[in-house]
C-alpha cells in the first residue's frame, strides 16, 4: 500500500478555496470569422510518372487515362505500359484572396492499386471548384516524410511543396445589404455561446458609434458598415476589439501520456473520495485512513494541485477524475483520449 503523509488542515485548505483565475481578454478576430470570407476547396485528376514498376498494374482508367494523354501530345499508343505510372487525386485549398500566378501546395493521393508514389512526378493537371471553373493547374515532384516517420507513412499519399499554381482568382463576397439598403456583414463565432456573443454586440457597439450591432438570424451577428471610414480600417477596428469569452466546462484527459487540461471555470461539489492505496495521515493523530473528504466548490485545479502536493500519481488523478464525473459532482464534459 503507498502511503502518502500529509496535513489534512492543508489539504482542507487546497480544496476548499476556489482559485481566482484572471480573465483573459482575447481579439475578436480569433473568436470568429467573417461570413463569406473563407478558403475555398479545389480538386482535380491526374497522372502520376516516373514511378519505379509500383504503378497500377490492373486499372483500366489509368491505361486509358495515360493513352489519352500520350494521344494529346500527337503520340498514338494503343496499349501503354502503366507499371511505372498511377492513377490520383488532387486537393487542395485556396486561401481568401489568393492572387493570379501565386503557389500553393496540393495534396495527390493514388485512386488505384498502386503500391507506392515515391519518387514519382505529377504531369499537369486541372484542379476545379465546386463551380466547375479551373481554378488550379498543378503539376511537380511528390514528397514524402522524412526519418522515422516515413517508415509508418502511407506510401500512396503524398504532398507537392508550391506544386499549385494560381489561374483564377476566387474574390469573397462578404458585405450585404440589410432591408433598410445598408451595407453590412456578418460574424460568426467560431464557437456559439450567447454570453460571448453579448459580450462581443456590447463590445462593437461601444467601438463601433456609427453602426448598428444586432443579433441576425443563424446565430450570426450583423454589424452595418460605417461609410466615413475605409473598409479594410473599419474591419481591423472590428478584429481588435477585445472582449473576455464565456468558456466551457471541459476537462481532458490523455490516458496515454497522463496530460490533464482543464478550464478554470470546472467546479466539483462535495464528494468524497476513497482510493484503495492511498493512505492518508492525520496531524497529531495515529489515525489513519484512505479517503479524502471535498467540501463543496472545489475545481479541479484545486483537486489535481492538491494530489500532486501529497504524491499522487496521474493514474491515480485520472480514476478519481472519472469516478468525480460518474457520480455527477465533477460539473464538466470529460472527455478521455
Amino acid at each position: 500500500m503507498k502511503k502518502i503523509v500529509f496535513y489534512i488542515f492543508s489539504f482542507f485548505f487546497m480544496l476548499c478555496s476556489f482559485s481566482a483565475y484572471p480573465e483573459i481578454p482575447v481579439k475578436i478576430k480569433n473568436l470568429s470569422f467573417i461570413d463569406g470570407y473563407k478558403p475555398n476547396q479545389v480538386y482535380g485528376y491526374g497522372l502520376v510518372v516516373g514511378l519505379a514498376g509500383t504503378g497500377d498494374s490492373k486499372s483500366n482508367l489509368t491505361k486509358s487515362s495515360l493513352k489519352n494523354m500520350l494521344n494529346s501530345i500527337g503520340i498514338q499508343e494503343t496499349n501503354p505500359s502503366t507499371k511505372n505510372t498511377a492513377a490520383v487525386m488532387i486537393s487542395a485549398t485556396i486561401p481568401p484572396h489568393l492572387r493570379i500566378g501565386e503557389k500553393i501546395d496540393v495534396s495527390v493521393s493514388s485512386v488505384g492499386d498502386s503500391k507506392s508514389l515515391i519518387g514519382g512526378i505529377l504531369i499537369q493537371s486541372p484542379l476545379k471548384g465546386a463551380d466547375g471553373n479551373i481554378y488550379v493547374v498543378a503539376q511537380g515532384k511528390l514528397s514524402f516524410p522524412s526519418g522515422e516517420d516515413r517508415r509508418s507513412s502511407v506510401k500512396t499519399s503524398g504532398l507537392i511543396v508550391s506544386g499549385g499554381i494560381v489561374e483564377k482568382e476566387i474574390k469573397p463576397e462578404f458585405i450585404i445589404k440589410t432591408a433598410d439598403d445598408k451595407e453590412a456583414l456578418n460574424l460568426v463565432l467560431k464557437r456559439w455561446d450567447y454570453s460571448t456573443a453579448d459580450r462581443m454586440m456590447k463590445a462593437l457597439g461601444k467601438k463601433l458609434k456609427k453602426s448598428e450591432v444586432t443579433l441576425s438570424e443563424n446565430g450570426k451577428i450583423l454589424v452595418t458598415i460605417d461609410k466615413d471610414i475605409p473598409l479594410s480600417e473599419f474591419i481591423s477596428n472590428i478584429e481588435n476589439v477585445e472582449i473576455v469569452p464565456e468558456t466551457n466546462a471541459v476537462v481532458v484527459v490523455n490516458e496515454r501520456d497522463g496530460t490533464i487540461v482543464t478550464g478554470g471555470n470546472v467546479s466539483i461539489s462535495e464528494a468524497m473520495i476513497s482510493k484503495k492505496g492511498m493512505m492518508i495521515q492525520v496531524e497529531n493523530s495515529d489515525k489513519k485512513v484512505n479517503a479524502a473528504y471535498i467540501k463543496d466548490a472545489a475545481t479541479v485545479k484545486d483537486l489535481v494541485d492538491s494530489l500532486n502536493a501529497v504524491g499522487a500519481t496521474t493514474e491515480d488523478i485520472i480514476s478519481i477524475l472519472k469516478a468525480l464525473k460518474d457520480s455527477g459532482a465533477l460539473h464538466a464534459e470529460l472527455i478521455v483520449r
